[in-house]
């Protein structure tokens, strides 16, 4: 065999592993009948693991051997299963809580999941191809199913606990008296940077199926003294007399047109030499390979779901100056790199 035929080899097999089409199934599987967990807690034969996850043993073993080739699980000398580091990110106490993203259980997984094949229409048409999929648009689907309404809701607020922190220490808030948090979802976000800086007051905005939960999120965390709640889109014109207008993980949900729109609205409500927040992935080609890469896709996935988009600095740049704003710093999270925090003042 010749070193070109070995490369083409190796080249063939890398793209067919890239294309697989149940290597990312497999990883599911994985995660919703929690083998992670069950092999952590003692599970570590394949007749035991069938037993407690309620699974076919010849089927889950066929399933276990492929992930273990995938590098989530290895055999001992005895035959035995084990937890590979890889497997251990999906344990449903990780702090990244990566299992909850995967599960099959969740409506909303479920249904984000089984649209991906969506994605060759949306690069044909330039946009979203949810309503095509499923009837409605996905916001609109989200009210109608309150199954997958729920599911955003939870995994947004299990995504808000991890970058919250970052945003809390990532900012001076001490030059701040009054945040108002557009689209702040149950006010997760809001309850950490509040619990942290006790001389803030905050307006939290949201559709009322989102903060029909903040209240309790917020009396739990004893901040619902310094917050108030309101119901309401984020296109209608908001509650006025912030220093600063938060918009996290948000921005990246919508097109330029719809984004423009939600930062107009901010900058009215906060006047001329108010700020502008966003706590949002910055593309930038710096970040390593594998940052690029989720990055890229989560583009993708906003594509297809609602025409939104991952934006670089100049692209935020320019998104601002269309509504009124002047960028005036991004400042990376040390502790969440993933996302950036873009800083705008309103123009006088």
């Amino acid at each position: 065999m010749t070193d070109s035929s070995v490369s083409n080899r190796a080249a063939v097999l890398q793209l067919v592993q890239l294309s697989s089409r149940l290597d990312p199934w497999a990883v599911r599987a994985a995660a919703t009948l929690r083998l992670p967990d069950l092999v952590a807690d003692g599970a570590d034969t394949t007749s035991e693991l069938a037993a407690r996850s309620g699974t076919d043993p010849d089927a889950l073993g066929r399933l276990m051997r492929h992930l273990r080739i995938l590098g989530l699980f290895r055999t001992t000398a005895a035959g035995r299963w084990e937890l590979a580091e890889l497997g251990e990110l999906l344990r449903d106490d990780h702090p990244m809580r990566i299992r909850r993203t995967l599960d099959q259980a969740d409506h909303y997984v479920q249904k984000v999941d089984r649209s991906a094949h969506g994605l060759l229409e949306a690069v044909r048409t330039g946009g979203a191809v949810w309503e095509r999929l499923h009837g409605l648009s996905f916001w609109d689907d989200m009210s109608a199913d309150p199954r997958f309404g729920r599911g955003f809701d939870a995994q947004m607020a299990r995504h808000s606990a991890l970058y919250s922190p970052a945003i809390t220490r990532g900012y001076d808030w001490s030059t701040v008296e009054h945040v108002v948090d557009v689209g702040g979802g149950t006010g997760r976000t809001l309850v950490t940077i509040l619990g942290t800086h006790p001389h803030l007051r905050a307006t939290l905005v949201d559709l009322p199926g989102p903060v029909a939960g903040a209240a309790t999120v917020l009396e739990e965390a004893d901040v619902a003294g310094r917050c108030v709640v309101v119901a309401q889109s984020f296109f209608d014109p908001l509650p006025p007399g912030g220093d600063v207008y938060l918009l996290a993980n948000t921005v990246h949900d919508w097109s330029d047109e719809d984004s423009a729109r939600i930062l107009r609205r901010c900058a009215q409500a906060a006047g001329p030499g108010g700020r502008v927040l966003l706590a949002d992935r910055v593309v930038t080609d710096e970040a390593d390979e594998a940052a690029q890469a989720f990055v890229s896709g989560v583009d993708l996935l906003m594509l297809m779901l609602n025409s939104g988009r991952e934006r670089s600095e100049e692209e935020f740049r320019e998104l601002g100056a269309t509504a009124g704003l002047r960028h005036t710093a991004t400042h990376a999270l040390a502790d969440y790199p993933l996302m950036s925090l873009v800083e705008y003042v309103v123009e006088g």
